[in-house]
């Protein structure tokens, strides 16, 4: 689930509503997203650490991947305040940091979460 929310989040939504809305309207939809999308990924990491607890054959890459996922999305959750008050007051050094460590930690979940698939 998580793979697809964020495929989807990134792929699709984010892009559409870029090329759809005037930058304010965008703006403001994206402060709306951003922080469901975090909270989405922690929930799906929750119930996907507790589900794994109730498996026979459960490994601790797949545990170390759930809590991953949730480890990281709350970091991400937790920086947006401090990403949208540096877009706000024009500070594009610390939004650029603040924004790398989101995307990253985004892909990260994503390939840790194609990597719970296949194993």
């Amino acid at each position: 689930m998580a793979v697809g929310l964020i495929l989807m989040q990134t792929a699709i939504v984010a892009p559409s509503l870029f090329r759809n809305l005037e930058i304010d309207d965008f703006g403001r939809a994206i402060r709306d997203l951003w922080p469901k999308f975090f909270l989405a990924l922690i929930l799906i990491g929750v119930l996907s650490t507790t589900s794994l607890y109730f498996e026979d054959d459960a490994k601790l890459l797949h545990y170390s991947i759930g809590l991953t996922t949730i480890l990281l999305s709350l970091i991400c959750y937790l920086l947006i305040p401090a990403t949208n008050k540096a877009t706000d007051e024009g500070n594009e050094k610390k939004f650029s940091i603040l924004h790398r460590i989101s995307v990253t930690s985004t892909v990260i979940i994503l390939l840790s979460n194609i990597i719970f698939l296949i194993i």
